[in-house]
C-alpha cells in the first residue's frame, strides 16, 4: 500500500488524487478587497457634496495613515454634478503628497463595509470646504475629468505610517455653483505569505 496524507484535524479524512496524479484541492479566487471586507478590514472614505462657488482650487480631502499597517488606496471616485456658468465643461483634481493639514477641515470616520465589524481605522479623515488650503505637502499629480459624469479607476496608492494625502479640485473658468464629493475604498495591507 502507498503512502497515506491524512487529515492533520483529526477528522480521519485521507488526501484525494486526480487521475493525474495531483492531490485534490479546492480553492476561491477572490480580490484582496473582497477579503479583506469579509475580514472586518475594508473601508469607504468618503465626503459629502461640497459646493464650490468660484474657479478657485480647494482642498476637498485629507487622509493621513496613523497606524502600523500600509492603507492602501484602491479605488478613487470624483464627481461634479454640474457648473453654473462654468467653461470647459472639465474640472482638475490635483493629489498632494504628505501635506501637513487642510484649512477649515471637518473630521470624519471612515465606514467598514461590514457592517458586522466593530474594526476601525486608525486614520485621520477631513473634507474641506470652498476655499480650503493646503499646509505642506508636494504636488504628485494633476488630473482632469469631466463634469457631469462618474469618474472612478483603481490608484493603488499606499500610505505607509505618517504618510498622508489631499485631494483638491479646481472648478472651470467662471463657475459660479459646482457641487463634487470625494470617495475611496481602504484596506490595511494584508500580508498573505
Amino acid at each position: 500500500m502507498g503512502l497515506k496524507i491524512q487529515d492533520g484535524t483529526g477528522k480521519g479524512n485521507l488526501a484525494g488524487i486526480t487521475s493525474n496524479n495531483r492531490i485534490l484541492t479546492s480553492s476561491v479566487n477572490e480580490s484582496q478587497f473582497q477579503f479583506a471586507a469579509e475580514e472586518g478590514d475594508a473601508y469607504f472614505i468618503g465626503v459629502p457634496l461640497i459646493t464650490l462657488t468660484n474657479a478657485a482650487e480647494s482642498a476637498v480631502a485629507y487622509i493621513k495613515n496613523n497606524g502600523d499597517e500600509p492603507l492602501i488606496l484602491g479605488r478613487f471616485f470624483l464627481i461634479a454634478e454640474s457648473t453654473a456658468s462654468g467653461a470647459p465643461n472639465m474640472f482638475r483634481v490635483n493629489w498632494y503628497k504628505n501635506p501637513t493639514s487642510i484649512s477649515s477641515g471637518t473630521a470624519t470616520q471612515p465606514l467598514n463595509q461590514n457592517f458586522g465589524s466593530s474594526k476601525t481605522l486608525e486614520i485621520d479623515v477631513e473634507y474641506g470646504a470652498q476655499g480650503s488650503t493646503v499646509t505642506g505637502g508636494a504636488l504628485a499629480a494633476t488630473l482632469s475629468f469631466p463634469i457631469g459624469a462618474f469618474n472612478d479607476f483603481e490608484s493603488n496608492l499606499i500610505l505607509p505610517k505618517g504618510a498622508s494625502l489631499v485631494i483638491t479640485v479646481t472648478p472651470p473658468a467662471g463657475n459660479t455653483s459646482m457641487p463634487v464629493q470625494f470617495g475611496a475604498r481602504a484596506i490595511k495591507y494584508i500580508k498573505t505569505y
